[in-house]
């Protein structure tokens, strides 16, 4: 069947049964180590996994804990600043002072995603306009216009804020 073991430095290694408590070398760092001995399947299906894995227990209590799928889930808290969508302008004309991005369509919808986070409610030009203007965008966020197939990198839409 085989024993993995892991060296001191975590490299995977894969041995024979009949090494079982012997000395072996990593054949990735050469780090010296001990085989473990090879334990059948059943003895450990009982024990806990932090004391399969000799863990200490107040590091474990202090892991997260999974959620089942079938329990209620809150909604996770948005990552980065959200903005309320403002009404169009009243004649149907842009806002003046749009990037020129931005007033090519200005009749398309605008999203945000920000680095690790979710992205933001479909908002109009003039919303995003807002926050191009606030000290908030960085470059490294992606934005998406409901005619375009896929993100694209701010940086790249709006490269004059960004130079």
């Amino acid at each position: 069947m085989g024993i993995v073991a892991h060296c001191p430095n975590g490299h995977r290694v894969k041995v024979k049964d009949e090494y079982a408590g012997r000395k072996c070398l990593c054949p990735t760092c050469g780090t010296k180590f001990r085989i473990p001995a090879a334990t059948p399947p059943a003895a450990i299906a009982g024990l806990p996994l932090a004391r399969m894995l000799n863990l200490d227990q107040t590091l474990v209590e202090g892991l997260p804990r999974a959620i089942r799928l079938d329990e209620s889930l809150s909604p996770a808290p948005a990552v980065g600043p959200t903005y309320a969508p403002l009404a169009p302008a009243p004649s149907g004309q842009p806002a003046a002072g749009l990037h020129p991005s931005l007033s090519e369509r200005p009749d398309l919808l605008w999203c945000l995603a920000f680095p690790g986070g979710e992205p933001t409610p479909p908002m109009p030009a003039e919303s995003l306009q807002l926050w191009l203007d606030g000290d908030d965008a960085f470059g490294t966020e992606l934005v998406w216009r409901s005619d375009w197939p896929e993100w694209r990198p701010v940086r790249e839409v709006f490269r004059d804020r960004f130079e």
